[in-house]
Parts: structure tokens; C-alpha cells; sequence
């Protein structure tokens, strides 16, 4: 249907503009059980209040009104990236935007540490060609002091920073440097593709982290003088999307906002960003050979770009809609080429040009070139419309799938309130244009079959596709001397100083009812987005069976008909995830077609199949890429990890590539009848729907499903080791590593809601903690990650994981053993324990804001044996927790660590024997 464009006016100036269009309307059913038909996608229009500020100063500032959560997401955008970086000193953009988190402004803490205090739940940041980002989402109590902080944050993002600071940030981007970072690619993979892309001389073939030539070659001075060029009020624009009251801003904004940055006078006049007409985007001279790498990956890994037309603008969606294809069609190049895992897709837009990246993984890389022309050949196909009729009707069919899964998926994106501020911030600020956003939405609503395969076929042809291929080896990054570090800040102990997220936005009600098949269904509504999230759990996952039947049955089952139509037909987005002790599945799309979904989802649950063909593809096809990886360092630590943790209990055991290729397909059906049955089933169905209206129709198909047996039963709680002074120490050769992966995990007890209130906070603790000393003190690492993670029948564990520096990997090790001592013998001291509390109060403020995030707290629960309460009273947990019950949980994890280290065996070894003596 063709989209209609709104305008919502609060008044004349600033003007304002439709805050989200949603893109298909129709009426849904009044009958409950009379569903849309295949292919139709039923959804209301949306409609958000918006203002626009062009300021005196030149900085624009776009507020939309969003209050279905008390939740508001910021963005600042500063429109230089990496292709600003100074000849020579790439990475420079980058290493500012780390630096602009250790600003101090007044004499105050540093901004990251104030982001914390303030209860920002979400924030980060990220370099790319042309733009650098700063994203916060912040419970709406903070707006003010956020607002405040992010204006200074860009008025003086290198306020306090030192030599010494500048010295330990840049070493903590050479960490950045050497493995996964924010370019969402391992190490130097993604400047490799830069090269192999665009002309050599062209700003986008140059780093956006830099290199380890142009990172020593930085200075605080060239941090300063780049600063003073480019965060100017006129080069940056700010959004702010969520619960705020438009009518406050204009004073707000006056108040918080540096006089130099808010301006006097009429708006200052901002020159185009855009080229008029675009630019032919640049393509550099095609390789006589596949250009090879080697990077710490665990298998070869094959990467084809293709240079498309800049971003930023309507033709955007274009670009949108072809990875949105592309990624659910390029699998079949499996069928063709044995060596092929798997592939991802991604599209980096600029200014000048945009790059298209599709990330193939291979078994072995025994044939790259001919597992490139598979690929390209399916790239060729999703586009081809050279059959006869049958095939042309065929491909109509498909494209309209692709395009009701691509508009869909925008749809579901724009439900986070911090993605859709992304968004919005990157086109108004190239488009100069806040009603950009819609007009994307809405190009994309209308984009015909002949628009896309003509642009498919100018932009996709095999020529213009450049390939690198990038083997498994050393990273060549080398490490800097050891620095001396900074010393304690005694700042950064203060507690929290704002007030205390407010409560959770919660569903209206969330109401259970079991049906007479067994199942289990929760339905929680949440008006404001016509969007719906459907998930269910099944008891069972890895834990069940003969070990590596559940890794094999994910990959090989398949639901036995579709008589209810597939996901594409609706635009729906779907998923799968097996865990080790449950299966997950998740369907998301327009409320109106919560019908549709609860009828595929039925159809799915109650028809899994496997077929002889398709274990033989699996055996033939995907069993040598497993086989490879178990050879990994990174599974063989994951291996021996768990069984250090469990034993051999069931959760201590990962099945091996050995063990599921002696997994029958007999196996297989058992598992799946064991597992698919409705007394084994919770389902979750959260977002803008009425009860009533729902109601009949979970009876009507989810109640219809038929099956034998009850629920299957929880694993039994593993026992706790025997408490010993000295870690278990598990090292995994790595020779020659720059790095060690550093893992140091322990067994806690039996897991209850008030449990895993403790959990949690423990894992804050740690994680700030280290955060502060071993990275912005040390510069040792990129950044560390905590997580609890639970399973039926009680099991829990905490896990500590960071890559460090290799030289500094003894000095890391001490810095946790003695936190985790002091910790269990003193406490945590008092500001620990209130930074911890608020900041997990404000992760699950700005946490539970969507319906998808919503069945997932909730299937989490109840997966648990836990009740709804559990989730909606969490934040009560947290407060109820005391410094005393912290130390005795500390006491018990120091009495049973076990310590990994994936690195060089003789660094890592002399490293423990130092930090556990």
C-alpha cells in the first residue's frame, strides 16, 4: 500500500516533523480467528511529535516525543571521521573519540566515570569514515545532567587529558587494534578490505582505527589541533528521542548547553554536506590474484566488497534493502560449495561512497577462488529475471517476500529507541533535513522490483567485486614498551550522585494461563509500537540426549510443512537459539498479524522433521568446518573450562565434532519429539495487542497443538567443588601471542531470584573495577566483560573475560586476585557497591524498552522455574542486597576460581605462578 507521510506541529518554530513512519496499514480482523491473508502486512500508522532547533551557534539539535518508556536516548553526532585523519596519522579521529570519555571537566571525574554515576544504562561510541557517534541511553531522570555532560563532552572533549593519559588510551586502541572491535570486524580486516576497495591515495582506503606505524606516531598535539578544527557547534548534530516534554526544551537547552554552543542571534546558515549531483564512487584496479592476510581467525575467512553509491540520502534504502536481501539469500551457496560455513553482510556508507561487505567463512580454504564464484554466482541470482514466465512469477514472489522482510525489519529496528536515534542523527545531518528519516522509510516502502534490479545489475557486476582472503596466524601487531600507567584516581570511588532510575516500565498486565495441551503462555501488552514479539522456550537444549544430538538437530531440522505460510510472507523476523539447557524460538512483526504468527509458530512447533539428505549435507558440508574449530584455542579453552566449572555433569560437557557425527538420524527424531511437545513449552507474547482480541487465538492454534508427555525434567544442581586456596589454572597454547586471552571463572550456589540479584552485582563490581584499573589506569586491554550465567536445576557461574597485552598479562592477573581478596576479606566498599547497584538499576531501566527485550526477560525467568515477579521486581532484588551477603559470595568464589589463559604458554605460565603464588 502506499505509505502516507504525517506531520505532527507543536507550533510554528520550531517547526515540527513526523517523529516515526510506519509504513503499511490495514484494519485488523474483528474476527479472532480469521487471519490476513499471505502476504499482507497489518499495521497502523505511528506517529511521534518532533522539534527542530537550527541554533545561533550552528549546532542542530532534533528532539522527538517518545513516552512509551521512561527512557530517553541522546546521540551527538561530529561530522569527521577517519577520512579527516592528517596523511600519516591515521586513526586520529578514533583515538580523540576514546580520549573524549577520559575528558575532565571543572575538576570533575572523568566523563566516562560521570556516565556511570548518572545511571546511563547504554553508552559507547564509534568512528567511521566520515562521522564519529557518542550514544547514551539514560533513564529520563537524567536528561538534564546528561545534556549538560554530553555539551561538554563536545565543547572540550580533551578537557584534563594528559600526556599521560593520551600515552595509556592510545595503547588501549592498540589492544582495540589486535582483536574484534567496534568496526564490527577482527583487528585489521576491515582496513584490508579499505585497500582492496578504493583507489590507494583515496581517504576510505585508509584505516579508520589506524595502524601500528600512525598510532606511535600520534600525539597529544595532534589530538588538540584536530579537536579545534572539527568539534565545532557547526559540525555536529545532537537527537534526542524519548520521554521528554518538547515544550521544556527550548529553555533546557539555553540552560545546558555552553553559550558558544547554544549562539545569539538568527540560525547560523550550514553549507551543504552532500555533494549535488553525487559523486561517481571511486574503485580501485583490480588485483591480478586473490590478495591473502593472516589474522588471528579461527578458520580462513573470505571478504567481497562491492563500492555502491554514497549514503546518507533516499538512495540509501536502496543499499538497505540489498544487504537486507543478500543476507537471507547468499546460504545457498552452501549447496554448492562444500567449503563454505557460513557469511554475514554489512554495508559502511559514506559520503563519497558506500561499501557493500559480505564476510564468508570457510572449512579450509582449500579453494578460495572457486568459493568466491560460488558466492558471486548467488549474489548474481537473487536479481536474475532471465527465465521463462514460471520463473519471473517466481522471482515476483521472492522479491516480494525480501521487500515485506526488509520493510519489516526497519520497522522492528525503529522499536529501540537508541537505534532509531542513530539513524536519524546520520541523515539529518547529512540531509540537513529532519524529515529525512520518514522520506528513508518511506523510500524503501516503495522501492519496485525493476528500480532494484536495475541498480543490483549496474552496481553488482563481477568486476566490480574485490576479494581478500584472510588465513588464520598472527595479527603483526606489535605491542608497545611497557608503560608506567596512571596512578588511582581517588575520584573515580565516589558513589552515585543523581537519583535512582524510576521503575520499569512495565506491561499494563502480564497474564499467564495454561492451556489444556500443557503449555504455558504469558501475555504481556505494551500500546505505543504496532509491533509484536512472539517467543518460546523448550526445556531440554544441549543438556538432554546423547551428547551433540541437540548441536546436530539445530542444524538439521526443518519444519515438515508451511500450510500457514513462511516468515517472508508477512515480513517477519524469525530466530532460533539452543542453549544448553533449553531451545529457543522468535517471531517479531506488525501486532496486526499476531494471528499469522501464532499460526506459523504452531505449524513449526508441532512438524519438526530431519531428513536423510539433509544429515548427509551436514556430514558432508559443515562436520569439517566443526572439525577445525575444535582444534581452535579458543574451544579447546571454552572445553576445558566448563569441565573445570561442572565435571561430569551435563553443563560440563561440549559435544565435539567427533561425537556429532555419531549422532543418528534416528537420534535426531527422538530428540525433537522429547523436546517439541506442549507440556515442555513456555510462550511469551508481548507488545500492542488487545487480550481479548489475542486470547482466542492462542487457544485456537496454540492449543491446538496436540502431544504426548510432560515437561522435561531439569537437570539435577551440580555439586560445588571443595574449597582450595590456589585456582585451578587452565592454559591453552597459543605461541608466539601478543596477547592472552585471560578467563578466570567460579561455581556459585544454587541460583534463586534473590541469588542472582547477588550475582549480578558481583559481576558489576568486578567489572568496574578492573575496567578502571586495567584498562584507564593500565591501558592493558580493550575492556573487560562479566557475565552470570544461569541454567535449570540451579547451576550458575561467573565468568571474567578481556584480552590484555601480553607484557602486562602478570600485572592484570594480580590486579583481579587481589580485588577478589580484599572483596571477600574487607567487602566492597560502600561507593563500589552504590555504582554497581545503580548502574545495573539503569542497564534494566533502558534495558526492558521493547517487546522483543520483554520476552526475553521473561522467557529468561521462567526457563528458571522462576516467577513473573521475578523480572517486574527485580530492581527491588538489587536494593534488598547488602554489603555483608556480597562478601560471603566473594568468599565462596575465591575458594573455588578456576583461571584460563589463552596465549604464549611460557608468558602465561610465569604470569599465574606470579598473581597465584
Amino acid at each position: 500500500m502506499p505509505t502516507r507521510l504525517f506531520e505532527s506541529r507543536r507550533s510554528k518554530r520550531p517547526r515540527a516533523f513526523p517523529g516515526l513512519l510506519l509504513l503499511l496499514t490495514l484494519a485488523l480482523s474483528a474476527c479472532a480467528t480469521m487471519l490476513p491473508e499471505r502476504g499482507k502486512v497489518v499495521m497502523r500508522d505511528v506517529n511521534f511529535p518532533l522539534r527542530d532547533f537550527r541554533l545561533p551557534s550552528g549546532l542542530r539539535v532534533v528532539v522527538e516525543e517518545d513516552r512509551r518508556s521512561p527512557v530517553v536516548a541522546l546521540v551527538a553526532l561530529v561530522g569527521s571521521g577517519s577520512s579527516s585523519d592528517p596523511a600519516g596519522k591515521e586513526g586520529l579521529a578514533h583515538v580523540v573519540e576514546h580520549l573524549a570519555f577520559r575528558a575532565r571537566h571543572g575538576g570533575s571525574a572523568s566523563v566516562w566515570t560521570r556516565l556511570e554515576r548518572m545511571g546511563a544504562g547504554r553508552f559507547n561510541a564509534a568512528t567511521s569514515l566520515d562521522h564519529t557517534l557518542y550514544q547514551t541511553l539514560v533513564p529520563r531522570e537524567a536528561l538534564t545532567e546528561m545534556l549538560q555532560l554530553e555539551a561538554q563532552r563536545l565543547a572540550a572533549p580533551l578537557a584534563g587529558v594528559t600526556e599521560e593519559v593520551f600515552a595509556v588510551e592510545r595503547e588501549v586502541v592498540r589492544n582495540e587494534l589486535r582483536q574484534s572491535n567496534e568496526t564490527g570486524y577482527f583487528g585489521q580486516i576491515f582496513h584490508w578490505v579499505q585497500e582492496a576497495s578504493f583507489p590507494a591515495g583515496h581517504p576510505y582506503a585508509r584505516p579508520v582505527i589506524g595502524s601500528h606505524e600512525s598510532l606511535s606516531r600520534l600525539s597529544l598535539a595532534d589530538a588538540q589541533r584536530f579537536v579545534r578544527k572539527h568539534y565545532q557547534p557547526e559540525n555536529v548534530t545532537l537527537v534526542i528521542t524519548g520521554d521528554v516534554d518538547l515544550a521544556a526544551m527550548d529553555a533546557m537547552l539555553k540552560e545546558r548547553l555552553p553559550e558558544a554552543w547554544h549562539g545569539s542571534g538568527l540560525p547560523l546558515a550550514v553549507s551543504p554536506r552532500l555533494a549535488q549531483p553525487a559523486p561517481e564512487p571511486p574503485l580501485a584496479p583490480a588485483a591480478p590474484k586473490l590478495v591473502s592476510h593472516e589474522a588471528a581467525v579461527p578458520s580462513p575467512e573470505l571478504y567481497l566488497s562491492w563500492v555502491l553509491p554514497r549514503g546518507f540520502d533516499e538512495e540509501s534504502a536502496l543499499q538497505a534493502f540489498m544487504r537486507s536481501s543478500l543476507e537471507s539469500e547468499l546460504g545457498r551457496a552452501m549447496m554448492t560449495d562444500g567449503d563454505i560455513a557460513g557469511f554475514s553482510t554489512g554495508v559502511v556508507s559514506g559520503t563519497r561512497a558506500s561499501l557493500l561487505i559480505v564476510r564468508v567463512v570457510l572449512i579450509t580454504g582449500a579453494h578460495p577462488e572457486k568459493s568466491a564464484e560460488a558466492m558471486l554466482d548467488q549474489v548474481f541470482g537473487v536479481w536474475d529475471s532471465t527465465g521463462g514466465a514460471g520463473d519471473a512469477l517466481a522471482q515476483t514472489f521472492a522479491y516480494q517476500r525480501l521487500h515485506r522482510s526488509a520493510v519489516m525489519g526497519m520497522a522492528l529496528d525503529a522499536e529501540d529507541l537508541l537505534e532509531r536515534a542513530l539513524s536519524r542523527a546520520e541523515l539529518t545531518h547529512f540531509t540537513l533535513d529532519a524529515r529525512s528519516y520518514g522520506r528513508t522509510q518511506a523510500a524503501l516502502a516503495s522501492i519496485g522490483s525493476s528500480k532494484m534490479t536495475e541498480y543490483a545489475y549496474h552496481w553488482l557486476q563481477r568486476d566490480r567485486a574485490r576479494m581478500i582472503l584472510v588465513k588464520p596466524g598472527a595479527n603483526g601487531v606489535a605491542a608497545l614498551s611497557s608503560i608506567a600507567g596512571l596512578p588511582p584516581d581517588e575520584a573515580e570511588v565516589e558513589g552515585p550522585k543523581g537519583p535512582l532510575p524510576a521503575a520499569l516500565s512495565s506491561p499494563a498486565q502480564i497474564t499467564s494461563v495454561r492451556l489444556a495441551n500443557g503449555m504455558e503462555v504469558l501475555l504481556a501488552p505494551r500500546p505505543g509500537m504496532p509491533l509484536v514479539s512472539v517467543g518460546v522456550a523448550l526445556g531440554g537444549g544441549e543438556a538432554i540426549g546423547k551428547r551433540g544430538v541437540a548441536e546436530l538437530a539445530e542444524w538439521v531440522s526443518f519444519p515438515r510443512s508451511d500450510f500457514q505460510g513462511g516468515p517472508g510472507d508477512y515480513g517477519l523476523r524469525s530466530s532460533r537459539v539452543l542453549y544448553r539447557d533449553h531451545l529457543r524460538y522468535r517471531l517479531q512483526g506488525a501486532a496486526g498479524n499476531v494471528g499469522n504468527i501464532l499460526a506459523i509458530l504452531s505449524e513449526r512447533l508441532s512438524s519438526m522433521v530431519t531428513e536423510y539428505a539433509v544429515l548427509r549435507f551436514y556430514h558432508e558440508n559443515v562436520l569439517p568446518w566443526r572439525k577445525a574449530l575444535d582444534s581452535y584455542p579458543e574451544e579447546k579453552a571454552q572445553r576445558a573450562l566448563q569441565r573445570a566449572l561442572y565435571g561430569a555433569h551435563p553443563y560440563g560437557q561440549v559435544a565435539s565434532s567427533e561425537e556429532m557425527g555419531q549422532v543418528t538420524q534416528s537420534d535426531v527424531e527422538d530428540w525433537l519429539a522429547q523436546v517439541h511437545r506442549p507440556a515442555n513449552a513456555v510462550v511469551v507474547i508481548s507488545g500492542e495487542f488487545e487480550p481479548q482480541q489475542v486470547m482466542p487465538l492462542v487457544h485456537h492454534y496454540l492449543g491446538g497443538w496436540g502431544g504426548r508427555g510432560g515437561a522435561v525434567e531439569s537437570p539435577s544442581f551440580p555439586p560445588l567443588g571443595a574449597p582450595s586456596a590456589r585456582p585451578e589454572l587452565l592454559i591453552t597454547p597459543r605461541p608466539g601471542a601478543t596477547q592472552g586471552h585471560l578467563q578466570l571463572a567460579c561455581r556459585l550456589p544454587e541460583v534463586t531470584p534473590e541469588a542472582g540479584a547477588r550475582y549480578a552485582l558481583m559481576a558489576a563490581v568486578l567489572r568496574r573495577h578492573l575496567w578502571h584499573e586495567v584498562r584507564e589506569q593500565m591501558g592493558a586491554t580493550y575492556g573487560f566483560h562479566t557475565q552470570v550465567s544461569m541454567a535449570r536445576g540451579g547451576a550458575a557461574h561467573l565468568l571474567l573475560e578481556g584480552v590484555v597485552d601480553a607484557p602486562q598479562l602478570g600485572a592484570t592477573m594480580t590486579a583481579v586476585r587481589s580485588a577478589l581478596l580484599t572483596y571477600a576479606r574487607d567487602g566492597v566498599p560502600a561507593a563500589e557497591l552504590e555504582s554497581a547497584r545503580s548502574g545495573l538499576l539503569a542497564e534494566q531501566a533502558v534495558g526492558l524498552t521493547t517487546s522483543g527485550a520483554w520476552v526475553n526477560a521473561l522467557l529468561n525467568a521462567r526457563v528458571l522455574g522462576w516467577d513473573v515477579a521475578a523480572v517486574t521486581g527485580r530492581p527491588a532484588l538489587l536494593q534488598a542486597v547488602s554489603e555483608a551477603e556480597l562478601r560471603k559470595e566473594f568468599a565462596g568464589c575465591a575458594e573455588r576460581l578456576v583461571v584460563g589463559v589463552i596465549g604464549d604458554e611460557g608468558q602465561a605460565r610465569a604470569a599465574a605462578q606470579a598473581a597465584f603464588p
